[in-house]
């Protein structure tokens, strides 16, 4: 029975990267690897307890470790090596046969001690990139850091899973870029066309909404009104949503507690769904590189699925390499409409849904994307 010791962000049910990694986990628990986590202080580990999954919370401090400064790189690299330590001693009656970490934009400090434990056990290290760090921040000086500190941390693993080629091509790394889609949870049957579509198709974005993404969500549902259709959003409440919403009467459904319950609503209520973003790639530099989940899990419904975002992106760089017949740039209104439009056919719906089933066929297969991530974790 295989072991493996993940150290990072809590997996976890709701948005984000948590749900993925969780995902992949209970898949390998389901194949018989044991699973050990390292948890995140302070997150929820009440998946992890439900999974029966042995949970390692590590201390803050000892009171002969050296004082912690975060900021300074001397100081992290000190405590990311005893936190390492830590974990060498709480699973020294059972040394793991791989070591999962998760690179997170937001923190990178659990993926270091990841690196660190894989340096000093020798045991192989497998990393997930889903972002960018550096392109959520503008110092310039900043950006450079994060990536020589990334960088080391992605040279001494084994084997990195980025979440789009553009990702990859961010790092200087002296190997081959593999690419691994975000892991979804996958639906036995596909959505059928359904006679209210004919009156008027209701076309869904969910997930979170940064305020650079209004002014293109406010033009799409403008467009998709010409057609006959309307736009709806599955976003959680934020005062410039409530503001938007206000100002724009869009449609709006609250965010539902699990993953299972927004696809079923979609299933009974979406005509298509959308994955937008920004006008320009200036707006929101991190999607030059970051790769929507959404898609991958919106595919797995077998609706049409409509791309609106910049050729720039790393969204559309994968549309250009892939042919997908459903991307839009933001300034093709005429196309878009056509789009809409042929929502209302049952016979162009089942065109339109053709090119998002035959991606949950294959590339978003996510069996496919399981077998290739647990092979990966053991070979070299």
């Amino acid at each position: 029975m295989p072991h493996l010791l993940y150290i990072g962000q809590t997996p976890a049910e709701g948005p984000g990267s948590p749900v993925i990694i969780l995902r992949h986990l209970q898949r390998l628990a389901a194949d018989g690897w044991k699973i050990t986590i390292v948890a995140e202080n302070g997150q929820d580990v009440a998946a992890c307890i439900r999974a029966k999954w042995t949970v390692i919370l590590l201390p803050l401090r000892r009171f002969w470790w050296p004082p912690f400064r975060r900021a300074l790189p001397i100081s992290r690299t000190v405590r990311t090596w005893l936190l390492a330590g830590e974990c060498l001693t709480r699973i020294a009656h059972q040394p793991p046969d791989a070591v999962l970490g998760y690179l997170a934009a937001h923190d990178d400090f659990y993926a270091e001690i990841a690196s660190q434990f894989s340096r000093r056990s020798g045991v192989p290290l497998t990393l997930l990139i889903h972002d960018d760090a550096a392109a959520f921040v503008t110092d310039a000086k900043v950006k450079r850091r994060l990536h020589r500190h990334h960088e080391s941390m992605l040279r001494n693993a084994r084997r990195n899973w980025f979440v789009s080629r553009e990702l990859g091509l961010a790092y200087r790394l002296p190997r081959p870029i593999q690419v691994l889609p975000p892991l979804p949870a996958g639906r036995p049957h596909f959505c059928e066309w359904q006679t209210k579509f004919a009156l008027w198709p209701r076309v869904y974005y969910a997930g979170f909404i940064w305020p650079a993404q209004y002014p293109l969500l406010l033009q799409i549902s403008r467009t998709l009104n010409v057609a006959g259709a309307s736009l709806v959003l599955i976003a959680r409440e934020t005062p410039e949503l409530k503001e938007f919403l206000n100002a724009t009467r869009i449609a709006h459904v609250s965010p539902f507690e699990t993953n299972h319950e927004a696809l079923t609503h979609l299933a009974t209520e979406a005509a298509a769904v959308l994955v937008s973003y920004t006008q320009t790639i200036e707006e929101m530099p991190w999607i030059a590189t970051s790769f929507p989940s959404k898609l991958v899990e919106y595919a797995q419904l077998g609706l049409p699925c409509a791309i609106v975002a910049p050729n720039a992106s790393a969204v559309g760089q994968w549309a250009k390499r892939t042919d997908y017949p459903d991307f839009f740039n933001p300034t093709e209104h005429s196309r878009l409409t056509q789009w809409a439009h042929d929502l209302r056919s049952p016979n162009s719906w089942q065109t339109r849904s053709s090119a998002t089933r035959e991606l949950a066929a294959g590339e978003f297969n996510p069996d496919r994307i399981q077998n290739r991530f647990a092979a990966g974790l053991l070979s070299n």
